[in-house]
């Protein structure tokens, strides 16, 4: 059974989407929404869908579409998400799924009443090199996990008319970069932290610029985490334990990881040899809703849920909230 996608915004994120999806088996591209028929028009034809619409509604009720992909800027997420459950069409929404706790429990409560597939598109958290550390922490090779380092910057210069950089589109660092290492630690640690303390660059349109954060979880462990616009930064992850490490070459969308012990000689490697990250969520996704599961084991609500609740406690520190 093919599973059929629907594409709700036809950005860069989408297009990338759409390109992995050529690379899935049993999943296709049926219809795509954008606000502007030429333009959905355009996309179909490049990416071989069947229909293209000028209404998000309207792909939404189409019985063509299996699964909806909300590709679009954050602040519209919880709105489209909304009509996607009350329809009962199951929905993948790009990271973040929205940007506040409350609006998280929100969705999941209707995806639970609803009886409806909801899932965060944080790809990530679905790359066999990260599913690897998992393993190895869950193992216990390293002993229990004490600290945790990841960052994610990109350096985009400031232009007050940058998607980034507009507080109407959600923008700032943290919404676009910063789920990332967020989503990486929780993962690894298995809970949501009980302390986050932060401070952030603030942008003179009153988005984060640049953050850095750290947060404390239950058995003492810490993540020191960051991410911005300012600078490109390396991005190599590292998960410490009293016997041993785990290195990710990145928390974004891991390629490798490596295990070595308390000497820091390297013990195990592993490499993910998929050429397009994109192709595990797709396949994930699409095996959830074969199944008639409503929610994602790699990426459970509660951890939606949990890096709401942090932006929620930054964005309130730095007086954004």
């Amino acid at each position: 059974m093919n599973v059929k996608f629907g594409l709700v915004g036809l950005g860069y994120i989408s297009k990338r989407f759409a390109s992995a999806m050529k690379l899935v088996e049993g999943v296709e591209l049926s219809t795509v929404a954008s606000r502007e028929q030429a333009r959905s028009e355009e996309f179909a034809e490049k990416f071989g869908a069947k229909k293209a619409y000028d209404s998000y509604l309207d792909l939404i009720r189409d019985p063509a579409v299996d699964v909806v992909y909300i590709g679009l800027t954050h602040n519209f997420h919880l709105e489209i998400a909304k009509l996607c459950l009350q329809e009962h069409k199951a929905v993948l929404i790009e990271k973040p799924m929205v940007t506040t706790r409350s609006d998280a429990e929100e969705l999941v409560a209707m995806a639970q009443a609803n009886n409806t597939l909801l899932m965060e598109a944080l790809w990530t958290r679905c790359q066999p090199a990260y599913l690897k550390a998992q393993e190895w922490v869950n193992s216990g090779c390293i002993g229990e996990p004490q600290l945790i380092t990841a960052n994610y910057h990109h350096q985009v210069p400031y232009d007050p008319h940058n998607r980034f950089y507009d507080p109407k589109l959600a923008g700032g660092s943290l919404f676009d970069l910063g789920v990332y290492p967020i989503g990486f630690a929780i993962g690894l640690m298995g809970e949501a932290p009980i302390e986050v303390s932060g401070l952030a660059k603030i942008s003179s349109t009153g988005v984060d610029q640049s953050a850095a954060w750290a947060m404390r979880f239950s058995n003492g462990g810490l993540a020191n985490l960051s991410c911005g616009f300012s600078v490109d930064a390396l991005e190599e992850a590292v998960i410490y334990g009293a016997d041993g490490s785990l290195v990710l070459d990145q928390s974004s969308g891991p390629k490798s990881c490596k295990h070595y012990n308390s000497q820091h000689q390297l013990i195990d490697s592993f490499v993910d040899l998929e050429e397009d990250g994109f192709v595990h969520q797709i396949r994930h996704c699409a095996d959830l809703y074969r199944q008639g599961k409503i929610e994602s084991n790699l990426i459970p609500w509660k951890d939606t849920i949990a890096c709401a609740q942090v932006f929620d406690s930054l964005r309130k520190q730095w007086g954004l909230l």
